[in-house]
This record gives structure tokens, C-alpha cells and sequence, in this order.
């Protein structure tokens, strides 16, 4: 307690005294001013108490053990090349010894694919293993120089990033104990396929293999594909010693819908993990596609826009022609013009003829006067000069949201210089602005009343944006996306609302993967806000299975992890709106946890040093080193401030004052 605070406190009972005192100066003459003058007294030196809040400093010792961490692998393949119920007593053994308990502060977590407080036993049972989680979280969860870290794996990792290029935090202790046979069998394997996730009917497409193996001398091995236990395609290879190779074939695409492809790698003599030689993939051949015509009698970069955000595209295919070329027209849900002039007389005759969308383009080469005889609802004014015009996006446009592109930001496009007069309502997607003025005048309309989808975009240059695009975001992709979008809505024949899902076709048992379906309106916008049900029917045991999808901001899903292996079918049904949509895939009885036949000591060894590495079998040696390792407690002193004074405590006695002179002065007739 300190000289100021009892001054504060001897001020505070000095101000009180003679504040009563000035309120009952007479309490030296009137009983009831005395008993007045005390219960405003206690009010006053109260209040005065509140008011100064006297506090104290007092110091809490502690001590704080080392901590020792123990992470152990969780997945399917210790349960393949260890010992697990050694394992589990080992760590039981663990969590009951004295001598650590007096010495650590000890922790267990369990890892797969992440990471979790172990609180039982061991189950084995994940379906990846993720090392890099774990040592990112020893940089987390050891901070202290006198922390150690154990892992117990057999360092065969299946997701995330590669740890052979980590290492513990050089502060802590670490060491790893090795589960698993660290004999190195010969092995060959399939690493990995490329592959398209379509290709068009009757379309030749590239499969990719890389293809590995251990041993130390080349080796000559058969590597087929297979569909439906149909060999389709097969090659002799050699593989060079302790290394891979690249190996290339050529399908065909039949017939139309889903293909599930398995690579099979002849084995090695006496090679004893056989999984690793097979390995499935799927892709879809489709032939329901949109057919989009692009006619231009000139050559320019624009032209190349439309191949590049349509390459990646399944549902919508290109084609290049002139006016010269013989088309079927029929044939073609979408017909873009470029910059027509007077001998693009038939192809309008056409369109009208066979009711074809399209998509007109106009620029510094186009016959806006050929153009203003055909009545395509707007006028141009003929003057030969060009102008560059900026975009600005229209708010009031309402066919569909376009989101991430910034129009005003792009580079201009150019056009011949003279007013538009539009004839037709047409729905305005971008406005013109010259040199900072916005122009009461179209650069991109779109126009969905007649029986046909008709747009305008009054200006050359467009690849540009795409450009632009890519310097601000280093890809194409929500710019390609959303120029797709525009075409897809101009070739739909009819508006319509449509129910896309994606799904993957081959999935492996365990592994977490979901459905997801998302509905479109009749302007080809998403909208989450409908009730989707599914129902799926297992084809070899015939057991359905029927569920509501879940809302994902846009979207609808259903996790598929906890579905057995099989080859399933599936309806979604709209419940508020009359839509379906059927497909089928198929969940694989594959583990990666379990194409290992050895632990991967050589993996591990980059983690640590060589003697904070021991076998499993070489535990009680850990054990020992870490009973006899030289640490020590440390002991923290925590400062605390507390208040001398209970303010609840306070604020009754002060409530009790205050009232016992109100009622006193009652009783006395003073009110």
C-alpha cells in the first residue's frame, strides 16, 4: 500500500467530512442530524472509494514444463507395413510413465490428411497423409528452445507439398521414429496420366503415362489400356534404371458419353506391390455440343479471340469460314459476322431464312451502309473517319451478370465515327465514352425479343481486353469464363432453364470428393434459390439411396466421401421447379495409403539427423534419451494488478446508505 494511495484515502475521508458537514452543520446540537450526517458520511466516502479505485500489484510464480509432442501417422498403409497394436501400447505405455509426465509437458495429435488431438486409440483408417501439415505445425505448436517434437511415420506421403524440401525449426528437438519395413523392394509403377477431361466424338485424343521403377538395370515391360476389359492400345517400353518414362498414345473417341480408361504396367519378375501397376482414369466424349460459325472475309487478331476462349470450352465448338466457302448454315446454332460487307448479302439471307442467332461485330473495315439497308434495327451515321471508344458497363443490363470485368479499364476499341439510331428496344450492355465522356450512344446491345438472339458490338480490337485481363491477373480465366457465357446464351435456341452438375466420374474410395449442381434460369443466370433432391442406386447391390442437396452460395452439393465402393447412378429432381438430370459414376476400392510396400526411410532421413532416427523396433532407445535428456523446468512470474475494492460490494453498501437515510428521514417526518 503505497504513501499516495493512503493520502488519496485520507483526502477522500477529509472531502466526505466536510461535505457532511456543510449539509448537517448542526449535528452537534440534533440527534437526527447525527444519524442524517453519518449515512451521508458512509455515502460520501463511498462514492469517494469508487472514485479513487485503489488497486495493488501482486507477482503469481509458476512452473512451466518442457513440452514434449508426440504426431502420429494415422493412415491406411501403417496399418499395411507396421505393427498397430504395437503401436497403440506404445503410445498407452507413453502417456502412463512417471518419469515423463514429472519431466514434459506431454501432447499427442494424430495425422492424415490434417492433423487432430489424439484422445483414444489409433484407428489407422486415413485415407492420406500430409508429412508438410505436420511440420508446418511443429513451427506453430513449439516455439520454445526447450520444446521436442516426435513424429511416428512411416514417411510416405500421399497430399500436399513435397517435405523432402522442409525441415523441423532448428530451436526444438526432433526426432522421428520409422514404422514400417525399411527393405527396398522392386517395383515399377504408373505415377501419373494426363488426360482432357473431354474430347469430341469420332476425335482422336492424346493419353499421357509416366511410368517409373527401382531397380538398377533397364527394364523392358508391356504398358496397355484397357476399357471394359477391352485392350485398346499397347506398347513395349523400357524404363531406364532407377528412373521414369514418358509414354504417349492415341485414342479414339467412341462412343459418345463417359470412358473410364485403366492403365495397366506388365510387373517386374517377383515384384511384390502389384497396385501401383493399374491405374484408372476417366473422360467424357461428347457430341451434344453448340456449333458457332465465324464468317469474316478479313484477317485480324480478333479472330483469334474467339479460338483462344473457346479451346477450353466442351460445350461450345468453333469453326472459321468466308463468304466464299460453301456452308450448310443449318448446321450451326450461332453464326458471329465479322465486320460484313456487301458480300455477306447471302449469309443474312440465310439467317433469315433458317431463324439463326448471330452475333455481329462492326469495325473500321465494316459497309455500315449495306448494313442500313438491311433494317437490322439500327441506323449509322456514314462518315469514313474512325474514333477509338471506351466501354462502360450499362447498370440497368439485366439479361445476365457479368461479375469481375472491369470495362472502363480496358484498352478502347475502334469504329468508324457517326451516331447510331436505334430502331428495335435493344437491352444496352456497354455505352461509348471518347475521352472521358460517356456518349449517349451503343457500343454492345443485345436484343432477346424477336424469335431469334440477335447482338451488336460496334468496334474492333476486343483481343485486347483479354490482354488487359491478363496483366492485371496473371490468367484468362473469369474473362474466358464470362465471354463463354455470352456466346452460350446467344446460341441457345430457345430460352430454357438447365440444371448442370458436375461430378467426377472415377473417384477413389475414402478420398473426399462431392457433387455439385447448379441451376440455371432462362437468361442463362444461376439461381440458388430451388430445392434439389438425389437419389442414388448402387447397380451391383441395387441399394438406393435418397437425400436432399445441400445450398453452396451457387450451388448445390452432396459429399460423396461416405458412399461405398461401386458403380452408382444418380437423379437429381427439382422440388420447386420441374428439372431432373441423371448421370452415373463410379467410386473405385482404391487407397494411394496402400500402393507402398516400405517405409521411406530414405525420406526421412532428410528430416533429421542420423542418430534422432530410430526403427520402431528401437524405441525404449528414444524412450531412454529422452528420461536422460538434459532439460530443464523454467519457472515464469506473472505480474498481476488487482483492485483493492469490490465494486458490487461498494455499490450495495452505497445503495444501503442512501437508503437508510431516505427511510430515516421518512420516519422522522423530514419528507
Amino acid at each position: 500500500m503505497t504513501s499516495q494511495f493512503l493520502l488519496l484515502l485520507l483526502l477522500n475521508f477529509a472531502c466526505a467530512l466536510g461535505l457532511t458537514f456543510l449539509l448537517y452543520h448542526k449535528l452537534f446540537q440534533d440527534k437526527t442530524q447525527r444519524v442524517l450526517a453519518l449515512f451521508r458520511f458512509l455515502s460520501f466516502f463511498l462514492i469517494g472509494l469508487l472514485l479513487i479505485n485503489p488497486e495493488i500489484d501482486s507477482t503469481e510464480l509458476s512452473i512451466e514444463k518442457p513440452k514434449l509432442t508426440f504426431a502420429i501417422d494415422n493412415s491406411e498403409s501403417i496399418q499395411k507395413l507396421s505393427d498397430s497394436k504395437g503401436i497403440n501400447d506404445f503410445v498407452k505405455k507413453i502417456r502412463t510413465d512417471d518419469e515423463l509426465n514429472s519431466k514434459y509437458d506431454l501432447s499427442f495429435f494424430s495425422f492424415g490428411n490434417q492433423y487432430n488431438v489424439l484422445t483414444d486409440s489409433l484407428e489407422f483408417s486415413e485415407t492420406s497423409t500430409n508429412i508438410s501439415k505436420v511440420i508446418d505445425y511443429a513451427y506453430e505448436i513449439n516455439k520454445e528452445e526447450t520444446s521436442l517434437f516426435v513424429m511416428l511415420t512411416d514417411g510416405n506421403q500421399t497430399f500436399g507439398e513435397d517435405y523432402y524440401y522442409k525441415s523441423f525449426p532448428e530451436p526444438i528437438s526432433s526426432s522421428i521414429i520409422v514404422l514400417g519395413d525399411t527393405t527396398t523392394y522392386k517395383d515399377s509403377k504408373i505415377d501419373f496420366i494426363n488426360l482432357n477431361e473431354f474430347a469430341y466424338f469420332n476425335n482422336e485424343f492424346p493419353l499421357e503415362l509416366f511410368v517409373s521403377q527401382n531397380t538398377s538395370t533397364n527394364t523392358t515391360q508391356t504398358l496397355s489400356i484397357v476399357e471394359n476389359d477391352v485392350k485398346l492400345a499397347s506398347r513395349s517400353i523400357t524404363i531406364p534404371a532407377k528412373g521414369s518414362t514418358k509414354v504417349e498414345f492415341q485414342l479414339k473417341a467412341t462412343p459418345v458419353g463417359m470412358k473410364v480408361l485403366e492403365a495397366e504396367l506388365e510387373p517386374l519378375q517377383n515384384e511384390k506391390n502389384l497396385t501401383n501397376n493399374k491405374k484408372s482414369i476417366s473422360l467424357e466424349v461428347i457430341d451434344s455440343r453448340s456449333k458457332i460459325l465465324l464468317i469474316s472475309d478479313i484477317i485480324h487478331p480478333d479472330l483469334g479471340f474467339f479460338k483462344r476462349i473457346l479451346e477450353t470450352n466442351k460445350e461450345l465448338e468453333l469453326f472459321t469460314k468466308t463468304t466464299s466457302d460453301f456452308i450448310e448454315y443449318s448446321e450451326y446454332d450461332l453464326l458471329i459476322l465479322y465486320q460484313p460487307q456487301s458480300a455477306f448479302r447471302k449469309v443474312f439471307s440465310e439467317i433469315k431464312a433458317n431463324q439463326l442467332n448471330y452475333f455481329l461485330i462492326g469495325g473500321s473495315q465494316t459497309d455500315y451502309g449495306f448494313l442500313n439497308r438491311l433494317d437490322l434495327g439500327f441506323e449509322k451515321e456514314l462518315i469514313p473517319t474512325t474514333e477509338e471508344y471506351t466501354a462502360t458497363l450499362n447498370a440497368d443490363f439485366s439479361l445476365f451478370q457479368i461479375e469481375g470485368l472491369n470495362f472502363k479499364s480496358y484498352p478502347p476499341v475502334l469504329d468508324k465515327f457517326g451516331d447510331f439510331n436505334l430502331t428495335t428496344n435493344f437491352s444496352m450492355f456497354l455505352n461509348k465514352k471518347v475521352n472521358g465522356v460517356e456518349l449517349d450512344s451503343p457500343l454492345w446491345v443485345f436484343d432477346a425479343d424477336s424469335n431469334i438472339k440477335r447482338s451488336f458490338l460496334f468496334g474492333e480490337n476486343f483481343w485486347k481486353w483479354r490482354a488487359s485481363y491478363y496483366v492485371k491477373h496473371s490468367d484468362f480465366e473469369k474473362f474466358d469464363q464470362t465471354f463463354q457465357k455470352i456466346l452460350q446464351y446467344l446460341s441457345q435456341a430457345k430460352s430454357k432453364n438447365n440444371l448442370s452438375v458436375e461430378v467426377n466420374p472415377v473417384i477413389n474410395s475414402g478420398e473426399s470428393n462431392e457433387i455439385r449442381a447448379k441451376y440455371y434460369d432462362a437468361n442463362f443466370e444461376v439461381n440458388p434459390d430451388f430445392n434439389f433432391s438425389i437419389r442414388f442406386e448402387n447397380l451391383e447391390t441395387t441399394k438406393a439411396t435418397q437425400s436432399r442437396l445441400l445450398s453452396d452460395g451457387d450451388s448445390y452439393i452432396y459429399n460423396l466421401s461416405d458412399l461405398e465402393p461401386g458403380t452408382y447412378t444418380y437423379e437429381i429432381k427439382g422440388v420447386d421447379v420441374d428439372i431432373s438430370k441423371v448421370g452415373q459414376f463410379e467410386i473405385l476400392n482404391y487407397s494411394s495409403e496402400l500402393q507402398f510396400e516400405n517405409a521411406n526411410y530414405k525420406g526421412l532421413r532428410r528430416l533429421v539427423e542420423e542418430k534422432d532416427l530410430y526403427l520402431f523396433s528401437n524405441r525404449e532407445e528414444l524412450i531412454s534419451s529422452l528420461r536422460s535428456e538434459d532439460v530443464k523446468s523454467i519457472q515464469k512470474s506473472t505480474k498481476k494488478t488487482q483492485s483493492l475494492v469490490d465494486f458490487e460490494w461498494l455499490i450495495l453498501l452505497l445503495a444501503l446508505t442512501l437508503s437508510f437515510e431516505w427511510f430515516y428521514r421518512k420516519y422522522k417526518g423530514l419528507i
